[in-house]
């Protein structure tokens, strides 16, 4: 069990008024002690998994290292499934538990390798009963296991629409798992296979209703506002438009990643064409041609990189 000074450290927005006193503390431990002492009591005695235990395991998306042993919401349980939450808050009285969170995955216990011990924050309602701002928070003793897991892991998707592609999208975009937006985006299958190739992005394909993939790289970025950095050893230059503007960046390959190194400086002396300008028109047209194309092809049937 957390010491008392660790308890109040963790509770200080307890009450009514937030601002809890020493003796509603005093009370609150005793309870958050109490559901302690009924959770050994109810599942101290078990040898393998149990409920609260914490787990570490892949979903092939990512690795979550503190996974839950909750109650089971799939069944199952007298033939060794368990319910695992990646990311949850649970109640508990110290028999039942009550999580909310997610996502939930199922695994069987044989999965399951023990690694030693751990602490799981559950929560309970405190000395004034249920109410809002009437819970507390505390740690259980309990064990940590892991579900071994590859080096692979599926770290971004590719969809392929194709040109033409209703709705506003884009014929190619990338997502990275984990995100809820399009961490890349191409005009044409053909900028996208030609961008794969130049930066070295790998990916599997999945056959689901329309074009996608799969792959093990995420894509990251990176600016530097210092105007003596260097890019890294083997950095290749490619263009990317960032802050709505055409940049000249470099990008370095690894394994799990796809990182993106471009300038992010202010210059005072530099001046912007005015608009109508040669110049303007210059910009414009480079804008254009590497705008979700970064590395400039040709788009056949369309005017792109003409203002005409």
């Amino acid at each position: 069990m957390m010491t008392f000074e660790d308890f109040k450290r963790s509770n200080l927005g307890f009450g009514y008024y937030g601002q809890p006193t020493e003796k509603e503390m005093q009370e609150c431990y005793e309870i958050a002690q109490q559901v302690e002492r009924t959770y050994q009591e109810t599942y101290g005695h078990i040898d393998g998994p149990r409920i609260g235990d914490i787990v570490e395991f892949s979903a092939g998306y990512e690795v979550n290292k503190y996974g839950k042993i909750v109650e089971n919401m799939y069944g199952g349980s007298k033939y060794g499934m368990l319910c695992v939450c990646a990311n949850g808050s649970s109640f508990t009285n110290g028999r039942g538990f009550d999580t909310s969170g997610g996502p939930f995955y199922a695994f069987h216990k044989s999965k399951l390798q023990l690694v030693g011990e751990d602490e799981n924050i559950v929560w309970t309602w405190g000395c004034h009963g249920s109410g809002a701002h009437q819970g507390i928070y505390f740690t259980l003793k309990v064990r940590r296991w892991i579900i071994p897991y590859g080096p692979d892991m599926k770290r971004s998707e590719v969809v392929i629409r194709g040109r033409g592609a209703k709705g506003g999208k884009m014929a190619v975009s990338i997502s990275n798992f984990g995100e809820f937006f399009n961490a890349q985006s191409f005009v044409s299958i053909g900028a996208f296979m030609a961008w794969a190739e130049y930066v070295g992005y790998r990916y599997q394909t999945e056959c689901r209703g329309t074009f996608r993939g799969v792959s093990t790289q995420r894509i990251c970025d990176k600016c530097y506002t210092d105007p003596t950095w260097q890019p890294p050893v083997g950095a290749k230059p490619i263009k990317l438009v960032r802050n709505g503007d055409l940049k000249d960046a470099w990008v370095v390959t690894t394994d799990e990643c796809i990182m993106y190194y471009w300038p992010n400086i202010h210059d005072p002396n530099r001046k912007e064409p005015a608009i109508g300008t040669p110049e303007y028109e210059e910009k414009f047209r480079e804008y254009r041609k590497y705008s979700d194309n970064p590395m400039g092809i040709e788009l056949k049937g369309e005017n792109y990189g003409k203002t005409e």
